[in-house]
């Protein structure tokens, strides 16, 4: 699945995971050994998580329903709990540096999609010809 800041135009993921189980929610990404920017998991429904017995820190983004950041925390260290956030919906887990590189925060807006034929691209910003 991929995740587009439709409200930045970048990408925060290429290859997301969805985790609708209970199951599948609670394992998230505790079997990855490691992450690469692009990789990462959407836990749906989730207001609340954890990283004890993580291998590595990630990068966390709680949505509301309609796919509105509502808080985002950044090098979330393995061991940590985060508490219920009342506003989510939905939780992505990704790579440390995810939220940085895509520039998100908080109100912005995310469209998560299976393929990219017949949406739209993110705009691709080019250094100018110098």
């Amino acid at each position: 699945m991929y995740v587009i800041n439709r409200t930045r135009g970048t990408f925060l993921g290429v290859d997301i995971t969805v985790a609708r189980s209970s199951l599948s929610r609670m394992i998230g990404l505790y079997t990855r050994r490691s992450l690469q920017l692009g990789d990462g998991v959407w836990l749906v429904p989730c207001r609340s998580i954890q990283t004890i017995g993580m291998r590595m820190p990630i990068d966390v983004v709680f949505l509301d329903s309609r796919r509105h950041v509502v808080r985002v925390l950044q090098h979330v260290k393995p061991g940590r709990v985060i508490w219920r956030v009342d506003k989510a919906n939905s939780v992505l887990e990704l790579p440390s540096g995810a939220v940085r590189s895509s520039a998100t925060r908080v109100g912005d807006v995310l469209e998560l999609v299976e393929a990219l034929e017949g949406i739209p691209a993110p705009a691709l910003h080019e250094a100018p010809n110098g």
